[in-house]
């Protein structure tokens, strides 16, 4: 049986990815013909809200379709050249990275086909592009997943990072590996969008990304990989002699990873929800008491099921509580925040359908959102879920849309209707809702890519909700009422038309530093609008968050290191030991520090403001007056953050002083035998 099961086992790897494929492409391509053969041609009047300016961007038409529209990977902003303007890069179907400034001239458009061997034109991106100054040149990077959705195309996929200037960064692209899942020869996709952050806290950021290959990368920014990277299926240690679980995952990846820190020792964490189920007793090892309360799906093996939650840290190993195991495959982009302000992220994650459609039970153990705690337990009022009749794709987004001065978690479910819940799992009032276009349709479930912006639409100090649904951008109140038109012509509300299908999220900001903020959708076009009843507030500008694709909100967040400090102090030096401590501000809000010290030891500063992005190095001074040679403990420096509206994640920040006198100038060579 075992030599069975190793036999069976990569098939199931290999065909249950390629399906996963198909099902993507049987589901949402043809909504295309249908969503066009509805819509009619632009009108020009009262309702449609026109644009402050439209372009076209390159695109190839959609597989077995006439249309150009099917582009998942949204919209980033950023300032790429460095005017103190926000710009809008997009990237297109057929390989493009397009970057706009915010008056819609071009600032440049790059193919990155021929950076991976292949011919202009005839490249995919399916990711969105995170944005950051990686390297910490002074100058944004942008990076960005390349592959095909379609098992019978031939690409070379992998993830590229280009220069502020649109050139190919030195070490780059780092290519994918050449799986099961396209024709021999050709790299697996990354589809998911990556994310930008400092894992090992060394002043440049890691960019981290999955791929259909069921690989797990974290690469430096000269496209090195951090050591560990990729990581093992967890199951490995179980099944030792499965080569399919060495360095990849058991199942694929269609959501992106989240970067946070949620252990709370001052690293950013990797948060990933993915389609590795969980193997039964019949496969041998511990199964942990894990049973498959159906049968499985055409070509997969029974007792094998479900989906999982996965949280490396910065080498590597698995988190304690993770990856936390559910009855259903996981393709949504988790959503992170500290929302219940106890200093500790929190993770909302949803769960697909794919058990439900595919295997002959129709089980209904996923269809729902879930609420987790930093150790992978669901959150009081999120037991077992929050029921959402069908499957979650699509990534949540936090911001205050009841005006409570509170954070409400928002999604959308693949039946077309959004989702708001309360931190406690309460609904919020007005919802379920369901977004319709001026013609009272919803053409558009809501799959991997879609999320909805939280912004500041009409000035009233909360957050409205911006939806991609058909072929418009619809706009709804934190109460579940819908803004624009439903019923066009007789509500006369406003409708934001872009003439094609939309399957991705738009992004919303004060790109033109007006006080207002602008509006931005893409397709085959690129579409801006102007929101002159807006203020500039935003809690969720874009999907994923920000530019750096973190999926993280962060009002703030405390990092100083190194936690404990050894200085070495030469005997009968009588000026002061002195160790410098960098105290950094690595999350989204300003905060105010201030050091507490034992006796014998102050800081210089012991205190200050710092914005998002800033540091301080504090000089750590000690007397040093009458100390012999000898080891001396000196107690614990606490670094305390505050800020105005909430909790600075990692504060206090604790670390431990010990001082060594002696004939530290010394040398000692080791003994070495030939």
């Amino acid at each position: 049986m075992r030599g069975l099961i190793k036999d069976i086992f990569p098939f199931l790897l290999a065909s249950s990815h390629k399906l996963g494929l198909l099902i993507w492409l049987v589901i949402a391509l043809p909504t295309l013909i249908f969503v066009r053969a509805d819509q009619p041609v632009l009108a020009t009047t009262s309702g449609f809200v026109p644009t402050a300016w439209s372009h076209n961007l390159p695109a190839d038409t959609c597989y077995e379709q006439s249309s150009t529209d099917c582009h998942v990977g949204s919209p980033t902003l950023a300032d790429i050249n460095g005017d103190g303007f926000l710009d809008i890069i997009a990237v297109t179907n057929n390989g493009h990275v397009v970057v706009r400034k915010h008056n819609g001239s071009l600032l440049w458009d790059k193919d990155i086909a021929p950076a991976f061997g292949m011919s202009p034109g005839k490249h995919e991106i399916h990711s969105s592009p995170a944005v950051a100054d990686i390297d910490q040149d002074g100058y944004l990077e942008i990076a960005v997943g390349a592959g095909t959705t379609h098992p019978n195309v031939c690409t070379q996929g992998g993830l590229i990072l280009l220069d502020h200037n649109g050139n190919v960064e030195p070490g780059w692209p780092a290519l994918a590996a050449d799986g099961s899942v396209l024709p021999s020869g050709c790299r697996d996709s990354i589809f998911a969008t990556p994310a930008l952050g400092d894992l090992d806290n060394d002043g440049d950021l890691e960019v981290v990304a999955a791929g259909f290959d069921k690989r797990v990368y974290a690469w430096h920014h000269d496209g090195t990989l951090l050591p560990g990277f990729p990581p093992s299926s967890h199951h490995r240690s179980r099944f030792p002699t499965w080569t399919d679980l060495r360095d990849r995952l058991a199942d694929n990846t269609w959501g992106s990873p989240a970067l946070a820190d949620l252990d709370g020792d001052g690293y950013l964490d990797i948060v990933l929800a993915t389609a590795e189920g969980n193997f039964d007793a019949s496969f041998g090892g511990d199964a942990g008491g894990w049973t498959c309360p159906y049968d499985a799906p055409a070509g997969g093996i029974n007792g094998y099921c479900g989906g999982s939650v996965y949280v490396f840290d910065r080498q590597a190993n698995v988190l304690p509580g993770f990856p936390r195991y559910f009855l259903e495959a996981m393709g949504s982009t988790p959503a992170v925040a500290d929302v219940n302000n106890d200093g500790r992220a929190e993770i909302f994650v949803g769960a697909g359908d794919y058990y439900y459609k595919f295997s002959p039970d129709h089980p209904t153990y996923g269809l729902r959102m879930y609420g987790l705690d930093f150790q992978g337990n669901d959150l009081p009022g999120w037991s077992g879920g929050k029921s959402v009749g069908a499957g979650v794709q699509s990534s949540a987004s936090i911001g205050d849309i009841a005006g409570d001065s509170q954070p409400e978690i928002v999604v959308g479910g693949m039946n077309r209707r959004l989702y708001a819940w309360n931190v406690d799992g309460s609904a919020v009032s007005g919802f379920p809702m369901k977004p319709l276009d001026h013609q009272g349709n919803a053409n558009l479930g809501y799959m991997h890519g879609a999320s909805f912006p939280l912004a500041d639409y009409d000035g009233d100090d909360k957050m409205e909700i911006f939806v991609n649904q058909s072929w418009g951008v619809i706009i709804v109140d934190g109460n579940g009422q819908q803004f624009t038109s439903s019923n066009y012509p007789a509500d006369n509300k406003p409708i934001y038309y872009t003439g094609g299908t939309l399957f991705n999220t738009p992004a919303v900001g004060d790109i033109d530093n007006d006080g207002k903020l602008e509006l931005i959708a893409t397709h085959s076009r690129m579409h801006l609008w102007n929101l002159d009843d807006s203020s500039d507030a935003v809690d969720w500008g874009m999907f994923k968050y920000d530019a750096s694709r973190l999926s993280f909100d962060s009002k703030a967040r405390l990092a100083a290191f190194p936690k404990e400090f050894i200085i070495f102090h030469q005997v009968g030096n009588t000026s002061n030991a002195q160790e410098l401590l960098p105290i950094h501000n690595v999350g989204q809000g300003v905060f105010n520090w201030q050091a507490s010290t034992p006796s014998g030891i102050w800081m210089s500063p012991d205190n200050g403001l710092l914005q998002p992005g800033e540091s301080a190095m504090a000089t750590v001074n000690i007397d040093t007056q009458g100390l012999g040679k000898g080891v001396y403990p000196l107690g614990n420096i606490t670094i305390s953050a505050t800020m105005e509206d909430g909790v600075v994640l990692n504060s206090p920040s604790e670390h431990t002083v010990t001082l060594i006198v002696g004939d530290i100038n010394q040398f000692y060579l080791p003994l070495i035998s030939k």
